[in-house]
């Protein structure tokens, strides 16, 4: 569809969308999107839309008001609004600029992770913008509005990406942990001590338990534990293998302490928690 409004220019395109109710209850939905040529005349500001609108500035530059401050919206830059809320948005001087409205059950709180963030930085900027403008450029290639499971992936692959690091973790030590946490987790059956752990992360025993601590939220002999417990509970409810060979697979030293560890953990033995999660033959 054509559109039509001050500082749009002709070649533009805007996406209607009607989300059954179904679809609105479960997946994030899109309500329109648009890729717009605009002049320097293009500005929009509402009281509200019920929506959250997510901007995409592919060229040239725009602006945004945000908690009643004008903020710049730089080419291959992105931002994030409330529309429940008032806003306002536009360019001084001409722009492309593909957008999407969009709402559903956990809209909400990505908008308020995300806006908890320093910065709105995709952690892969080609995947965020490859997402933003497949919602319209699909459409505009089929003739046909892309299917609400669709749209909900492609929403929520885009929103994700501000909401990781990706490439971009900090030099002080959390990619470093976050090697650690994989290498544990690849690995939770063998004889891992804290110092064998320090040594690959380079670190002093105390500081690698402070930087794993402050990263993952608790201490590397905690967190291997829970590995292997998690770990048992799928053998427990999804083998044959007995509660012993479970125990010695999962890194346990004994069934002993297998034993106390998953009741403290989990809260019932491994043999009630095997019984509970496996059914009955017929």
């Amino acid at each position: 569809m054509r559109p039509f409004g001050r500082g749009i220019l002709p070649e533009s395109q805007i996406y209607l969308y009607d989300p059954a109710e179904t679809d609105r209850q479960i997946f994030l939905y899109a309500l329109c999107t648009g890729h717009y040529r605009c002049s320097g005349e293009y500005a929009v500001s509402r009281q509200s839309y019920n929506s959250f609108l997510l901007l995409y500035m592919a060229s040239g530059e725009g602006w945004v008001m945000k908690d009643g401050r004008r903020v710049a919206l730089p080419e291959r830059g992105f931002a994030l609004l409330d529309c429940y809320r008032p806003h306002a948005y536009g360019s001084d001087a001409g722009c492309e600029l593909y957008w999407v409205h969009f709402d559903g059950p956990e809209a909400r709180r990505y908008y308020e992770l995300i806006s908890a963030r320093p910065g709105m930085q995709p952690a892969h900027f080609d995947r965020a913008r490859r997402a933003v403008t497949e919602l319209s450029a699909r459409t505009e290639q089929d003739g046909q509005l892309i299917e609400a499971p669709e749209v909900h992936r492609l929403l929520t692959n885009l929103l994700t990406e501000f909401m990781v690091d990706g490439g971009r973790r900090g030099a002080d030590g959390q990619d470093i942990i976050e090697d650690i946490r994989s290498y544990i987790l690849e690995n939770a059956s063998r004889d891992l001590t804290l110092d064998a752990l320090a040594d690959l992360a380079r670190m002093s025993p105390f500081h690698f338990s402070r930087q794993f601590k402050r990263y993952v939220g608790v201490s590397p002999h905690t967190y291997l534990v829970a590995t292997r417990i998690n770990t048992a509970r799928f053998y427990l409810a999804s083998s044959d293998l007995t509660v012993k060979e479970i125990a010695y697979n999962c890194g346990f030293s004994s069934v002993s302490s297998f034993c106390t560890s998953f009741k403290k953990n989990v809260g019932s033995t491994p043999m009630d928690y095997r019984a509970a999660h496996v059914s009955a033959p017929e």
